[in-house]
């Protein structure tokens, strides 16, 4: 059971850990977070997500306060806490106190721990809907607390009977807004937008798996007009793993099931999960 969070390097009951209110993140959304999960007691790719929150932070002008040592032991203390071995964390660091409600100050950096998320196993073998929609998140780049868009389309989604967005800018496809996109041309080439999204840490694994197993990638920008000719196409994301995608608006996607090479990836996926998990240890004190 979840019982606590970390505020400011103090445990806190989960209910009660709070930041004030003239705090930048809830008045101009202005912070960053990222997020990982805990497997058998071991956080996946560790490395690869701190790099990236402390890089977000540096884009944005926030300073981390605690270097990657510290926050690791920060968070091998609430896993030890909660006593939780499967679970997720997020790492969330805002603008801080602004006497003047505009003004980055120092940040404050909260460790939230949260239940172990699932995808339903019917999504895998029969493949999800998106829903175009033309936007583009403010900095990509980084993994900022501004979820405003796709929030506010949620309804518009379900509309749509779609359970993901695609963004686009009018004639380049960018990522979903909790996912990054690939799709697998006629020529069986995987490829997945280089510029203006997240560079998701599932993403960069995905991208080398398909190299080690002979498929061609390429990371470069990829138009709308190239939707209707793709064989295939999934997302990936920490929670999703490599999910595929059959229909995209009104247009079916390859043969409107997932293929092969979708289903080849996630299976590497999961191997390749199963053999970090094996090969590292849980966060000690």
């Amino acid at each position: 059971m979840i019982r606590y969070h970390d505020v400011n390097g103090g445990l806190r009951q989960k209910y009660t850990a709070s930041f004030r209110l003239d705090d930048l993140g809830l008045l101009r959304g202005y912070g960053i977070f990222d997020y990982f999960l805990v497997r058998q007691g071991v956080p996946m790719f560790w490395d690869d997500y701190a790099d990236r929150f402390y890089r977000s932070a540096r884009l944005l002008g926030l300073e981390v306060p605690i270097a990657p040592e510290e926050l690791r032991q920060r968070i091998a203390r609430l896993l030890e806490a909660n006593r939780e071995r499967n679970t997720a964390i997020r790492l969330l660091l805002t603008g801080g106190y602004a006497d003047d409600s505009y003004t980055p100050a120092e940040p404050n950096l909260a460790i939230m721990q949260h239940p172990m998320p699932s995808v339903a196993p019917e999504r895998y073998e029969e493949g999800i809907k998106l829903m175009l929609y033309r936007h583009l998140r403010e900095v990509p780049e980084v993994k900022s607390t501004n979820y405003l868009t796709g929030i506010h389309i949620r309804e518009l989604l379900k509309q749509a009977g779609a359970p993901e967005v695609l963004y686009h800018d009018g004639r380049l496809v960018s990522e979903s807004a909790r996912s990054n996109f690939f799709i697998v041309t006629a020529e069986g080439v995987l490829v997945t937008p280089a510029e203006q999204v997240l560079h998701g840490v599932t993403r960069k694994h995905v991208l080398e798996l398909a190299q080690q197993a002979g498929i061609r990638t390429e990371v470069r920008d990829l138009t709308l007009d190239e939707l209707p000719r793709a064989a295939e196409a999934f997302l990936t994301s920490t929670i999703k793993g490599v999910l595929p995608v059959v229909q995209i608006d009104e247009l079916r996607i390859g043969e409107g099931r997932p293929g092969p090479v979708s289903r080849r990836l996630r299976e590497l996926w999961q191997n390749h999960v199963a053999d970090y998990i094996a090969r590292h240890q849980p966060f000690k004190r």
